[in-house]
């Protein structure tokens, strides 16, 4: 049987990840990453990812929505607790998410996805005059220096 070859275009976090999920879902396919740039010079190298749920986007189905954020957040989630995390710069990080007013949305749709949703108390808003509303939780962030490479030898590895 001939090997299916198949062709990703561009070395950021997007091309990168594509890639490896190809590879890993079909290990009959040859997988080649086609860019003009590979890191340490994408624009990818310089981000971090802090996976947030944002407002729904307009047009698409919530229920699509938030099953993108929980594979994507499950994913990484599974990368920050395994032997992997420092390798691959995947961490949780915990913090707030800050509103000058109080969202339509107090309950936003991924937060039973990240770990320990709650409303932030009005002791720990006094910390921010400005604002009169919040949310805590941890979810995990993805340092890009070190995703990238770490991608990149997943591919090469294949």
């Amino acid at each position: 049987m001939q090997r299916t070859r198949v062709v990703v275009v561009g070395a950021g976090v997007v091309g990168l990840s594509t890639a490896v999920c190809i590879a890993e879902a079909l290990p009959y396919c040859s997988v080649t990453v086609l860019a003009d740039r590979f890191t340490p010079d994408t624009t990818s190298d310089i981000a971090a990812g802090i996976v947030l749920g944002g407002a729904p986007i307009p047009n698409i189905p919530l229920q699509q929505q938030h099953r993108w954020f929980k594979d994507t957040f499950d994913h990484l989630l599974e990368i920050a607790r395994s032997q992997q995390a420092s390798e691959a710069g995947v961490n949780l990080s915990s913090g707030w998410q800050i509103f000058r007013e109080v969202p339509s949305e107090r309950r936003p749709f991924w937060a039973d996805d990240v770990l320990g949703f709650r409303m932030m108390t009005d002791a720990e808003l006094k910390a921010f005059p400005q604002h009169k509303f919040g949310q805590a939780f941890t979810t995990v962030k993805c340092e890009c220096l070190f995703y990238l490479p770490w991608l990149e030898k997943r591919t090469v590895d294949r």
